[in-house]
């Protein structure tokens, strides 16, 4: 029962995040953290903060929101272990450099087996959690395909057959940002209800498109403020953090968003 969030926007935007309030408004309002990290992507390098504890009891996760860092591209991760122990090498977003540029990895959910699919590679991976192995997996699936604009679509098609067999072995909500190109994979979770945690069931990512001109800031979410909305911004999360606007996406749904726009979709 992680929690995800992402953000893609026309320009630099600042997002203030309380980790903390977003974590227990957002799903789980009674069960211990263990760990949380936040990528701010700037161009082909990154703003990168993690930590295997509680962002409530953490002095920099207050830093983080006090710095007010500007971004095109956000990921942000809240942990509950459930495969891995709460250490800094297994704490999301997973961190990789390839063909110049930093890619990120946050996922939700358990993937059973996936050390099947991947002999050898898991000697590559700095933590034991299933997550980081299924970033590796997809970084090979990618190696030679290039970021170039018009390759766009090969990478997102790449990424979708990656997330379709991961959904094979457990839930499978992706977010992951290329340097250029933020990609999400909304599959099923694992919801805290009044009389415990459910089954696994969708919605696994929800959205927030902003149309152009529809709204002003500042605007407020459950643990989340942004004061000046840019023209174009779209934010995803695991359950929606305010009371208007936000959808559920379709199991087994994938996404790809540049600068605040959608350029590819499995969605009709």
């Amino acid at each position: 029962m992680c929690e995800l969030f992402a953000m893609s926007a026309s320009r630099p935007t600042i997002v203030e995040y309380t980790l903390d309030r977003f974590a227990r408004e957002g799903g789980e309002r009674h069960r211990n953290r263990d760990g949380w990290g936040i990528v701010f992507a700037e161009d082909r390098d990154a703003h990168i903060f993690r930590e295997a504890t509680p962002a409530a009891d953490s002095a920099l996760a207050r830093m983080v929101v006090e710095r007010e860092i500007p971004c095109r591209h956000l990921i942000a991760h809240v942990r509950r272990a459930s495969k891995g122990e709460p250490h800094l090498a297994n704490t999301h977003p997973f961190t990789r450099v390839h063909a110049g540029r930093m890619h990120h990895f946050a996922h939700n959910g358990t993937l059973h087996g996936i050390d099947d699919l991947a002999p050898g590679l898991r000697a590559e991976c700095v933590g034991d959690t299933d997550s980081e192995l299924a970033f590796l997996l997809l970084l090979r699936a990618l190696q030679d395909v290039p970021h170039r604009a018009e390759a766009t679509t090969l990478r997102f098609d790449i990424f979708r057959r990656f997330a379709a067999q991961m959904a094979v072995l457990g839930d499978a909500n992706f977010l992951f940002f290329d340097g250029e190109t933020l990609f999400a994979h909304a599959h099923k979770r694992i919801f805290e209800t009044e009389t415990g945690l459910s089954h696994p069931m969708p919605p696994g990512l929800c959205i927030r498109d902003f149309a152009q001109g529809s709204e002003e800031g500042p605007w407020r979410g459950h643990g989340l403020r942004i004061d000046d909305l840019p023209a174009r911004i779209v934010l995803l999360a695991s359950v929606p953090l305010s009371l208007h606007g936000w959808k559920p996406l379709p199991e087994a749904s994938a996404l790809a968003l540049r600068d605040g726009h959608i350029v590819s979709s499995s969605l009709s």
